[in-house]
């Protein structure tokens, strides 16, 4: 799914090279997590690869603002704590994984680019939470608790205030195998609650994957966590983007959470069933019988969703190639328009 990057303070990797590798280790769920890409807080030299020079220098944003709108952009949008990647207008949103020594440079580096950010704090690998295959919530809270200085109490405080920062994503499909089954609605309202003891104004939130909104859970609902954001696949409906969006916001209503949305620009495109898997009409995806989105539909289902009442409009996710594609850039600018136009919503729980 929704790939966050990985905890700001771990080592250097080179954004162009992970993003290549990427592609061949991606796993073998259709939604997969978001927690293997570079450490923000390490200096990214400029790269090249086959598809061009990655620059590490800021791209000016077009029509960034933190006033009106809602943000939009791809999650892993940043090559590091100070720096946005190449073709990163006009975003300007995304998800941004975050260590306790780099989260206030990111918040610093997203007001001064007029950026708004979700923040992912505890976004390590699945792995990190798990006590005998099962997810351990002690675990988590002392990953969470890591945040809980003065310092970085305040600085979220304000970043809130002044819509930089839109809220903290405290697990990356809760659904999937990888954590173990044991993770309900009522354990992420138990992890809000906790988190909001350290940071109360912060709205706290998941990302969940396409077909799960209607299948997970179905029988409880959220009474503590704010938002959720869901992404969306041609697979899930066969491209009827309307249909899945007022299933989105029933489910959202339900839950009492603030919905956001997400397109997989990767792997979310109209499936190659010929048996041959080239993708004619776009590219391959990043596994099995995937394709990335066409310019077409990332601008079709992007316009629909950023009207559809959402906190932020996201994609899965930064890839050089893709991104920085004219008939792509085309797309997002139009999206971007749309999102531009939609009224600012908090992420807060309704």
């Amino acid at each position: 799914m929704i790939r966050a990057l990985t905890h700001l303070s771990r080592a250097t990797r080179l954004r162009a090279f992970l993003a290549t590798v990427l592609a061949a280790v991606v796993g073998t769920a259709c939604n997969t997590p978001d927690v293997t890409e570079p450490a923000l807080d390490a200096p990214v030299p400029t790269t090249t690869s086959s598809s061009g020079t990655v620059s590490t220098t800021a791209t000016p944003l077009a029509s960034a603002t933190t006033s009106s709108g809602i943000p939009y952009g791809p999650t892993s949008l940043w090559a590091n704590a100070t720096t946005l990647s190449a073709g990163s207008a006009p975003f300007n949103g995304s998800q941004v994984s975050v260590g306790p020594g780099s989260i206030l440079t990111a918040i610093a580096t997203a007001r001064t680019k007029s950026q708004r950010i979700i923040l992912a704090m505890t976004a390590a690998s699945a792995t990190t939470f798990l006590t005998n295959g099962k997810f351990d919530v002690t675990k988590w809270k002392s990953q969470m608790s890591r945040f809980n200085t003065a310092s970085i109490r305040n600085g979220i405080a304000q970043a809130v205030s002044d819509g930089v920062v839109l809220g903290n994503m405290m697990m990356d499909e809760p659904e999937t195998v990888r954590w173990g089954g044991n993770v309900t609605k009522a354990l992420l309202d138990q992890m809000a609650v906790y988190a909001k003891g350290m940071f109360p104004s912060l709205p706290q939130g998941v990302n969940i994957g396409p077909p799960a909104y209607r299948k997970w859970q179905t029988t409880a609902t959220f009474s503590k966590v704010d938002w959720v954001r869901y992404q969306y696949s041609w697979g899930v409906t066969n491209g009827n983007i309307g249909e899945w969006r007022d299933g989105v916001l029933a489910v959202a209503r339900k839950d009492g959470v603030q919905p956001a949305f997400s397109l997989n620009i990767l792997d979310g495109g109209t499936v190659d069933n010929s048996g041959a898997w080239d993708c004619p009409w776009s590219a391959k995806g990043t596994y099995g019988h995937n394709c990335n989105m066409t310019a077409d539909q990332v601008r079709s289902y992007g316009r629909t969703l950023a009207a559809a009442g959402g906190c932020a409009m996201m994609m899965w996710r930064y890839d050089y190639a893709y991104i920085t594609k004219s008939a792509n850039q085309d797309a997002f600018r139009d999206v971007a328009s749309a999102a531009a136009a939609a009224p600012k919503r908090s992420c807060k729980r309704p």
